[in-house]
């Protein structure tokens, strides 16, 4: 009798044979991996527009207003990394005064969706998080600068502010990573590589973040929300940005 039991636990008795329910992985089972080491200028299918938004200023010369913009692997600025950037948002700010009034908060995200995913019960995101130029931390008057990354609509796996201003007896421009009131740049495992020394500076951090999770289809958010929304003097470009790199997703 034990064995009649069995043995109609994997067919259907007195009918046709049905699959047996698939198991969850034991082992990691890498889904995703990217260096974004392709030609320059490369897009990612798998990877979202990237959507903005910036605030009102304070002074009332600039309007709220959102928008999205492509997102390509580019080149560091001294050439050493290839990677998936730059994100923060656009230059909103594009003339002086530049100071709290006449900044503005920019919002910008970006999505990493996965499909058709093998049975498994948890799933582990590492990635390189680059830090680049004026990131604030905390600072009262010129912060705060944060960033964060999600599953779906699920509460953040990582929440914090990050700073590469050292000003920190002038402007307060501590960070929260890895604790609350760390030092510019504190959990980097590596700071300026990068070649961003003519604004700031750089700090690269890595990440590996699991959480449980067993549907087929999956989507990372990533975020930042900055404060400023001007541009770096020197060279134009925008004065808080990040990047990705060497992002990989294993289920198990």
């Amino acid at each position: 009798m034990v064995f009649a039991a069995l043995a109609c636990a994997s067919i259907r008795c007195g009918g046709s044979p049905v699959a047996a329910p698939a198991s969850p992985q034991t082992v990691d089972v890498v889904v995703y991996s990217n260096d974004f080491n392709g030609p320059a200028g490369t897009t990612y299918p798998e990877w979202s527009a990237a959507r903005y938004s910036w605030t009102r200023n304070e002074a009332g010369t600039i309007e709220a207003g959102a928008g999205t913009e492509r997102v390509t692997n580019v080149d560091s600025a001294n050439g050493s990394q290839r990677f998936l950037g730059e994100l923060g948002g656009p230059i909103v700010l594009t003339q002086p005064p530049y100071d709290r009034p006449h900044f503005v908060r920019v919002d910008e995200s970006i999505e990493l969706s996965l499909r058709r995913l093998p049975s498994h019960t948890s799933m582990t995101l590492d990635f390189d998080l680059y830090i680049l130029k004026s990131w604030d931390g905390d600072s009262p008057g010129v912060g705060p600068d944060r960033w964060s990354v999600r599953l779906a609509d699920a509460p953040p796996l990582l929440d914090a502010t990050f700073s590469n201003n050292l000003k920190t007896a002038f402007e307060g421009s501590f960070q929260s990573y890895p604790i609350a009131g760390s030092a510019p740049q504190a959990g980097a495992v590596a700071v300026k590589t990068l070649g961003y020394g003519f604004w700031f500076g750089d700090a690269t951090y890595h990440f590996s973040l699991s959480v449980a999770h067993s549907s087929e289809s999956a989507t990372w958010t990533f975020a930042s929300s900055l404060f400023e929304g001007k541009p770096e003097q020197a060279r134009g470009t925008r004065d808080e940005s990040w990047g990705l790199d060497n992002v990989r997703v294993a289920v198990r």
